[in-house]
């Protein structure tokens, strides 16, 4: 990646839709190939991708077997086309979980076959309309020992009466990290979440960014640059956060590593 400054960054992406027809991410592996080599090209060395787990629309733990080994038998088809591949990034399985309450996150918390890359870290979203505050699921996840990321927080639509920033130091002082998408600091979503990129910018302005990740889904919701929001952070001197949100932390992520230590104080 050329940036507007400094070297190249080798960046660690943790939410990602490229298991080939599993959601509403990349239909085919050719799809994911093509998706993964232009991730490459922006320097993203290392990659979980996260297909859906919708908890509460699976009955029973035998449909998340189900939902978890249709998700392993397609990841398990796109590493094999890629091996020996080095234009694309070392991949690694995961699961962004729909989990709105308590009660769905309590059915897979301490399964050891759920997690970025096999290790105690889960991404969890609440939904886009909010119902609460959710700190409900984040005590679940934190009092199981495992390590809450709440998927891009910046497209929720909060309950009025509710400040996005006060709910989301809420959730970091319950032991939370927060990961924002790399389009909301460029306006991708500005038709479906109209206040994500102002929010997003605030975040980066109080320091509240953990984890800056593509939630890259292949061609039908393209637009999602790593570059451009690497050099977006950059032209407003945020270079060290860019290089924590998209290197450091996740890196430590990806690797099942402890990442407190080099979160904000």
């Amino acid at each position: 990646m050329t940036s507007t400054a400094g070297t190249p960054l080798s960046i660690v992406d943790l939410h990602s839709h490229l298991v080939p027809g599993v959601d509403d991410g990349t239909a085919s592996v050719a799809e994911s190939l093509d998706a993964l080599g232009a991730l490459h090209q922006e320097d993203v060395r290392s990659l979980v991708t996260t297909p859906h787990l919708l908890v509460p629309n699976l009955v029973g733990d035998d449909a998340v077997d189900r939902e978890l080994e249709r998700h392993r038998s397609a990841f398990d088809n796109l590493a094999t086309s890629c091996e020996g591949r080095a234009d694309l990034p070392a991949i690694a399985l995961g699961q962004e979980i729909w989990a709105p309450d308590a009660t769905a996150i309590r059915r897979v918390v301490l399964r050891p076959d759920i997690g970025l890359a096999g290790g105690r870290y889960l991404l969890v979203e609440f939904g886009f309309e909010l119902l609460g505050n959710h700190n409900d699921v984040v005590r679940e996840v934190q009092a199981a020992g495992r390590q809450m990321i709440i998927a891009h927080p910046e497209r929720y639509h909060y309950l009025d009466g509710h400040n996005p920033v006060d709910v989301m130091r809420t959730w970091r002082d319950l032991g939370a990290l927060l990961q924002v998408n790399v389009g909301s600091l460029t306006g991708h979503y500005r038709r479906s979440s109209p206040l994500s990129e102002s929010l997003a910018w605030q975040m980066v302005e109080l320091d509240l960014i953990d984890v800056l990740s593509t939630d890259h889904h292949g061609p039908r919701r393209d637009g999602v640059s790593p570059r451009e929001a690497l050099n977006a952070l950059i032209a407003r001197g945020q270079r060290t956060l860019a290089e924590r949100a998209m290197v450091e932390i996740p890196g430590l992520i990806y690797r099942d590593q402890p990442a407190e230590s080099r979160l904000p104080r």
